[in-house]
């Protein structure tokens, strides 16, 4: 259900966005007034500037609800930190665009992966009062379920930070979330992979410590050893150890959510604003289970920073907190994500459930952040926009949205030009990269779209310079909005590869 890097999931909002648009950012909610005579505040809702434009509108920046409407986007909320404490937080929109209830700060969102840097640093408070280790083999904690034994694990033992930092060897698995109208399997079902579980079991199939592979189903692993140490619910000790330790009085890793949460929780969306069904597909708790706010997950940001400064030690002390944050491989804490260098590293997390997206970023040393939550299946662009916005309008330094996840893409405004009509003619088609990778290019409107089959769909932009740009790329697979069509022969009038990717390994051939 929530990955570190997704596949495209774009938005159907082309078809319908002009007949929907209207309803979305016309309810604004603020708190925190402390910052309410901030000009920044302005200044960030007034200066996005979208990904692309034509050469007239290069530049331009734009009101953040324009660009909601843009987007399809029925509700957003955001929290700013500034000098280590919540500058201000506001919500603009819906939090259900069936019954018109609007965002607040605080309507709870689907945190998704944002849910393992808390978990992590559940973990670690287990650490501080010496119940685990961060490097004994995991095995000899785990009680209702042992790592299965292999060749892997005979030559280097699964560890907590293994575990933590997403280089367990542990072979990642799809989670999707349980169909709240299917029984729900227990967390032993899915480590076992026994029905009604759907996924397989649960195993090591590469050298733990050898490399980093993001894996979902190491918090599942980790999920368990947090429960069998603690002899706590899961929900219960991320209450005890995490959520009222750091003031997060809104959140809550109950799943189902209780009816109580569920009357302020917003609505998910799919691509397109059509509302997804009130009753949401179950997550796995550790891993993507969190219902939050910007402002609870802002406080989240706040105490790490404070406690890397030294001035307090909630619920790990300093030493711990700077292993946390101290990249291993992929650029991974022991929870977080990790980019940047020196005084201006930072640290966070996305989040992707069906139809919520989120982001999280913080300095480490320099008391500046801020948390984005959107409910839509189409909401990062614009997240990744706000968050631009904020860093100019706070002055981050060295600071591009993109430089975090994934750390080699590039979010500058791109000057683009409609495809040509020949070159839309001859591309229109499917294509494979892989058996787990289709798409299909389809022409309307003389535009040109990658559909991605029930994921929705991204124009192709051609550029000044003869490349071709799809911006939502960077946040799929791929990881680079450039791609290059070959042609059969010189001249030729059907395109037969896409080379997709910075240095175009990525070869989708023609299928038809």
């Amino acid at each position: 259900m929530s990955s570190g890097r997704r596949r495209i999931c774009c938005s159907r909002f082309f078809r319908v966005m002009l007949a929907c648009g209207t309803l979305f950012a016309s309810h604004v909610s603020v708190a925190h007034n402390q910052g309410a005579a901030d000009p920044r505040i302005r200044r960030v809702e007034t200066g996005l500037l979208p990904i692309t434009a034509t050469k007239d509108r290069m530049g331009s920046r734009v009101d953040i609800r324009e660009r909601m409407r843009a987007f399809g986007v029925p509700g957003l909320s955001v929290a700013v930190i500034n000098d280590s404490r919540i500058a201000w937080a506001k919500g603009y929109g819906l939090a259900d665009s069936r019954t018109g209830r609007a965002v607040t700060t605080d309507t709870l969102f689907q945190a998704a992966s944002i849910s393992k840097p808390l978990t992590g640093l559940a973990a670690l408070a287990l650490v501080q009062s010496e119940k685990l280790s961060l490097d004994g083999d995991v095995n000899q904690w785990l009680r209702t379920w042992k790592v299965p034994d292999n060749k892997f694990t005979r030559a280097h033992k699964v560890t907590l930070r293994l575990l933590l930092n997403h280089s367990a060897g542990v072979a990642d698995i799809a989670f999707p979330g349980h169909d709240p109208d299917q029984p729900t399997p227990t967390l032993l079902q899915v480590l076992n992979g026994e029905p009604p579980a759907t996924n397989p079991p649960i195993t090591i199939d590469s050298l733990p410590g050898s490399r980093y592979s993001y894996s979902r189903a190491g918090y599942d692993i980790l999920q368990q050893l947090l429960m069998d140490v603690s002899g706590e619910p899961f929900e219960s000790l991320m209450e005890a150890e995490v959520l009222r330790p750091l003031g997060m009085l809104h959140s809550s890793f109950r799943q189902p959510l209780p009816a109580s949460l569920m009357r302020i929780a917003a609505r998910g969306h799919y691509a397109g604003g059509e509302p997804i069904p009130t009753k949401f597909r179950t997550p796995e708790m550790a891993m993507a289970g969190l219902w939050s706010t910007p402002s609870d997950l802002a406080r989240y940001l706040v105490d790490i920073q404070r406690t890397c400064r030294g001035a307090i030690s909630r619920p790990i002390g300093r030493s711990l907190a700077k292993d946390m944050l101290t990249p291993g491989k992929g650029n991974r804490g022991l929870g977080p994500v990790i980019s940047g260098k020196g005084a201006t590293a930072r640290f966070g997390h996305d989040g992707f459930n069906e139809g919520f997206e989120s982001t999280m970023v913080g300095y480490i040393s320099l008391g500046q952040g801020a948390v984005v939550m959107a409910n839509s299946g189409f909401s990062f662009m614009l997240i990744k926009e706000v968050l631009d916005s904020i860093a100019r309008a706070y002055e981050w330094p060295r600071y591009d949205s993109t430089t975090q996840w994934p750390p080699d893409a590039s979010m500058e405004q791109q000057e683009v030009l409609t495809v040509p009509s020949d070159l839309i003619a001859a591309s229109v088609g499917n294509y494979r990269l892989d058996a787990d990778h289709t798409m299909q290019l389809t022409e309307r409107g003389k535009h040109l779209f990658i559909d991605w089959p029930d994921d929705g769909e991204a124009e192709v932009f051609a550029t000044p310079g003869g490349r071709l740009f799809c911006p939502q790329l960077i946040f799929s697979d791929v990881g680079s909005p450039w791609l290059r069509f070959v042609r059969a022969d010189t001249g030729g009038k059907r395109v037969i590869k896409i080379l997709a990717g910075d240095d175009g390994s990525q070869a989708f051939l023609r299928l038809n």
